[in-house]
């Protein structure tokens, strides 16, 4: 129902209902701006990822309490923006906190650090161990 296909929805109509649904949630639309890259560093990013998402994520991002991250489909779909934002400020309803706050349990990442993460997953998507 969803897609361009006969009584799927339109890119404009999904846009409607988006904005919709975040005036509902008192969530302002965001400034339309070109996708955040990440331009961090792979090795720092595999050593940041075992000491901090490998734990939930698995140590080949393959999931365990968290949800896979070594996975075809959410690297196709999801921006380089999308996945320092939840990194950096985490999933609301889920276990997964941000990590730009401090927190007594684990350390706070900067903002480049994210980054080297998120290089280090965009890394991954040729791995496919299993």
């Amino acid at each position: 129902a969803w897609g361009q296909k006969e009584g799927g929805l339109r890119p404009d109509e999904i846009d409607k209902v988006v904005a919709h649904l975040r005036r509902l949630g008192g969530v302002p639309a965001p400034a339309r701006t070109a996708a955040a890259k990440a331009s961090g560093d792979t090795a720092t990013g595999s050593r940041l990822f075992a000491a901090a998402c490998a734990g939930c994520h698995g140590p080949e991002g393959l999931g365990g309490e968290g949800p896979a991250l070594n996975n075809p489909v959410l690297l196709a779909t999801a921006t380089d923006e999308f996945l320092i934002e939840t990194i950096a400020r985490g999933r609301r309803g889920t276990a997964m906190e941000g990590f730009l706050e401090p927190s007594v349990a684990r350390r706070t990442l900067s903002r480049g650090e994210i980054e080297s993460i998120v290089t280090f997953i965009r890394s991954l998507q040729g791995d496919k161990k299993k």
